[in-house]
C-alpha cells in the first residue's frame, strides 16, 4: 500500500524587524500580507536602555518568503 507523503519546505527568513510598539509591528505585518509574504510576530521584554533595572517591551516581526506550511498529521496539543 503506497501512501502519498507531502513534502514540506520551510520558508526562508528574509528579514527581522524590531519595533517599540504594537501598532508599528502591525503595520509591518499588513505590508507583508500585501506582498503575500509569511510572518512570525512575538513580543519580548528587554532591559531599558535608560534604566538598567527596568524592562521595556519590544515587538519582533520576522518576514519569510511564504507562510509556513502546517503538517496536518502533527500533534501540536
Amino acid at each position: 500500500m503506497s501512501q502519498d507523503v507531502a513534502e514540506f519546505t520551510a520558508p526562508q527568513l528574509l528579514t527581522t524587524h524590531i519595533f517599540d510598539s504594537a501598532p508599528d509591528a502591525l503595520e509591518a505585518v499588513q505590508a507583508a500580507d500585501v506582498l503575500d509574504l509569511g510572518v512570525r510576530v512575538y513580543n519580548r521584554l528587554v532591559p531599558d536602555t535608560d534604566d538598567a533595572e527596568a524592562l521595556e517591551e519590544e515587538w519582533v516581526v520576522e518576514i519569510y518568503t511564504s507562510a509556513p506550511a502546517v503538517d496536518p498529521d502533527s500533534d501540536e496539543d
